[in-house]
This record gives structure tokens, C-alpha cells and sequence, in this order.
């Protein structure tokens, strides 16, 4: 099986406190590579014979395959939440501020989490 890239459903200009250019190399590089790399690794399991193909082969191909969905998954419910600047309403307001004690609680933890990935408080 074949998997494809979804377009990109958002507008990357328009999406505040990331620049367009990180937004456009995560959707090629990451979610691109994820998707390429998925396609790929399947590509390799239709051809197995799975009688003669020591276990360790299946075992570390499955294992790829399950950790390029993942991301590719991932990637897409990433892109597909990106829009307009809001405040989340209704049962995400609820679970957020339920888990976390508040939403500016919640935006200081997820905030905090991204900050050593990028480099400091300015990396994105």
C-alpha cells in the first residue's frame, strides 16, 4: 500500500507565533518523510516471504511501520488543528481545564514542554 500526503490544510502565513517557513519545512520534512517513509517500509513487507524471513526482520519492519504511522498520524491531526487564533470552548475547555486547573495552566505546561526543542522561549 501506498500512502499519500495530504494538502496541507491551512494556510501557513496566517498561523500566529510560527513563521511560515517552519510550518512549510515540518509539513515537507516530517509529516513528507513520515508518509514517504511508511509507503516505503509497507512496500518492503508486501514482498516478504514471511515462511523464510528470520523474525527479527518482520519484528524491526513492523516496528518501523507502526512508528512511521504514528507519525504520520500525529503529524496530520497536527496540521488539520491549525487555524485561526481561538481560545478551545465546550468539552476541550472542560478537559483542559479539568487536567490541567486552568487553560493558562495548560498554555504554561505545553509551552514550556516546546521551549528546549526550540531553542529557548524565542525558537519558534
Amino acid at each position: 500500500m501506498s500512502y499519500q500526503i495530504k494538502p496541507l490544510s491551512c494556510d501557513p502565513a496566517r498561523i500566529k507565533g510560527m513563521s511560515e517557513k517552519l510550518l512549510v519545512s515540518h509539513y515537507e520534512n516530517n509529516y513528507g518523510g513520515a508518509v514517504n517513509r511508511l509507503s516505503a517500509i509497507t512496500a518492503q513487507l508486501a514482498e516478504l516471504d514471511f515462511e523464510k524471513t528470520p523474525g527479527f526482520v518482520i519484528n524491526g519492519l513492523k516496528r518501523e511501520e507502526l512508528i512511521a504511522s504514528n507519525s504520520m498520524i500525529l503529524h496530520e491531526f497536527f496540521f488539520a488543528s491549525l487555524g485561526e487564533e481561538s481560545t478551545p470552548e465546550g468539552e476541550l475547555r472542560g478537559a483542559l481545564d479539568r487536567e490541567f486547573g486552568s487553560l493558562d495552566r495548560w498554555r504554561a505546561e505545553f509551552s514550556a514542554m516546546v521551549r528546549p526543542r526550540a531553542g529557548g522561549r524565542d525558537g519558534y
